[in-house]
């Protein structure tokens, strides 16, 4: 063998040998060779009223610079083409591929393809954020564990053809590895198994997980369909994690170093607009019908949670669920804005919750949510009350269940907060449930089930719940218009299996300037 054709040899077996190294081999099983190397779709995200974000992801043994072409047009024939435009994308990437696609119309939609070498990738669909519109849906989702159940939610937000956006809120993958225990009831929904089959600590386990739940047929088309707007709950990073740390005891080996592969993992697989700090704190304009702030409650400048009830540090005002930066931007945007409706995508439960009668009868404080930082809560309502803000609609996820709260300081206090006339109600909270992941169904028999809610919908304990749904699974849309701000929850047949059986089960609404949530 020459030595010309040795070099070419050794180039040849270590491009393959690389190639495969981002990934677990066994990611290879899952894919859709049909689309190759476009197995993992398109996708679409951050729409601003003149541009959007395009990504795709080429599946390829390679360890050189790769070109990708791109084009968007004003049709799905792409007769009338609006840009094109060339990328290369490098194994630093793991050959994802994010362009901002500028000087685009608002309120319009567009179709956009990936080409690489003969092959195209399917053709997305997208649309800019409108200025002038008086209709706005958007679809609110979070929670989807690849091992619980498959992911029919998405599969119907796919088939939709009257979204504008779908809002992610948090927990698109999740870090764990596969389960080898739990509940009886919850072992028998494990309907598939996680690749890597351990906890996600390093860059190439985050970017293997990612690339599974992107090779799920039912996630990869809502990708196509619809622009995402998403941020990170606990599970892209670790369980119940904060700016310091994970409180689980699983944030094993070196912090800093597994916190940032998490982020890098992130930014590649989303199609979030890039940013030096990798942050996902932005906000998003659609005329003067709405204004979006989606917020970080993990990593921009949580504190660690409190011990429990008891514990001193719980009030103080130096603990932090925002950080006082982040904190400042959403107040001051808020006051600032001139728009009709002003909505807060956030992960955790904003409102208090009194589930102290629900599962025992000693009081008690979920340190998670916002009831774990109440002093940081209590700042945002003075100021909201100091500048008479309204018309605040937050949406959240991470509870695997569906609420809908009149948003106010206190709930329990009659002075504050008055059932009947609305006093002291500033707008609402709309909860989503969980794709996939468990909620009371998927460990808890029905007549269980059936007295926690009871309980929760006591008045004593919680005067401002409007909703609540504790064992179905899907997602919720968010329908804006001048009048109204109204929540309608989608929930699955099954998840046990691919099934695209999806019913509207339930809905609620608050007027622009009421002060009860109504159905």
């Amino acid at each position: 063998m020459t030595s010309l054709r040795l070099t070419a040899f050794f180039l040849l077996f270590f491009s393959k040998a690389e190639a495969q190294s981002w990934f677990f081999p066994e990611l290879r099983n899952l894919g859709a060779p049909e689309l190759a190397p476009f197995e993992f779709g398109v996708a679409s995200g951050d729409p601003l009223p003149d541009a959007v974000v395009i990504w795709t992801k080429l599946f390829i043994e390679s360890n050189l610079p790769e070109k990708v072409l791109w084009e968007m047009a004003a049709d799905s024939l792409f007769q009338n083409l609006v840009q094109t435009g060339e990328e290369f994308t490098y194994g630093t990437s793991a050959y994802t591929v994010k362009v901002d696609v500028r000087n685009l119309d608002a309120g319009t939609t567009y179709f956009y393809r990936f080409k690489h070498g003969d092959r195209y990738s399917p053709i997305g669909r997208t649309k800019t954020a409108s200025q002038n519109s008086e209709l706005l849906r958007l679809a609110v989702i979070s929670c989807a564990d690849y091992q619980n159940g498959f992911f029919n939610a998405f599969g119907d937000i796919a088939k939709r053809n009257d979204l504008d956006a779908v809002l992610h809120l948090g927990d698109y993958i999740y870090e764990y590895g596969v389960w080898r225990g739990g509940p009886r009831k919850m072992m028998r929904n494990r309907v598939r198994e996680h690749i890597p089959d351990k906890l996600c600590t390093e860059l190439k386990d985050y970017r293997t997980r990612y690339g599974q739940y992107r090779l799920d047929p039912q996630l990869r088309e809502a990708h196509r369909r619809h622009p995402f707007i998403v941020i990170w709950d606990d599970h892209e990073i670790a369980n119940n994690v904060t700016a310091g740390g994970s409180s689980d005891g699983r944030a094993i080996g070196d912090w800093e170093a597994r916190k940032a592969a998490a982020k890098q993992a992130y930014f590649e697989w989303m199609p979030i607009r890039e940013n030096k700090e990798r942050s996902i704190v932005r906000s998003f304009s659609f005329g003067g019908l709405a204004e979006l702030w989606m917020l970080d409650g993990r990593l921009e400048g949580r504190s660690q949670q409190a011990k429990g009830p008891n514990d001193p540090a719980l009030n103080s005002p130096d603990r932090h669920m925002l950080g006082s930066k982040q904190t400042d931007w959403l107040l001051n945007g808020m006051a600032a804005s001139k728009a009709r409706w002003k909505i807060i995508g956030n992960q955790v439960v904003f409102s208090q919750l009194n589930d102290s009668k629900v599962f025992d009868r000693r009081p008690s404080v979920r340190m998670d949510r916002w009831d774990g930082y109440p002093a940081e809560r209590q700042h945002i309502f003075d100021f909201v009350e100091k500048n008479g803000l309204k018309n605040i609609v937050v949406v959240t996820g991470d509870v695997h269940t569906s609420w809908a709260f009149e948003l106010t300081r206190n709930p329990a206090d009659p002075a504050v907060y008055n059932r009947k006339t609305g006093k002291g109600v500033v707008g609402a909270e709309f909860v989503t449930p969980s794709v996939t992941s468990f909620n009371f169904d998927d460990v808890a028999p029905k007549f269980i089930i059936v007295e926690a809610k009871r309980r929760f919908k006591k008045k004593k304990n919680n005067p401002h719940l409007r909703f609540v749904d504790l064992n179905r699974h899907g997602y919720l849309t968010l329908t804006l218009t001048p009048e109204r701000a109204q929540s309608d929850w989608y929930y699955v047949k099954r998840k046990d299996k691919v099934d695209d059986r999806v019913k509207r089960k339930a809905s609620r609404f608050i007027l622009f300037n009421g002060n009860r949530v109504e159905k």
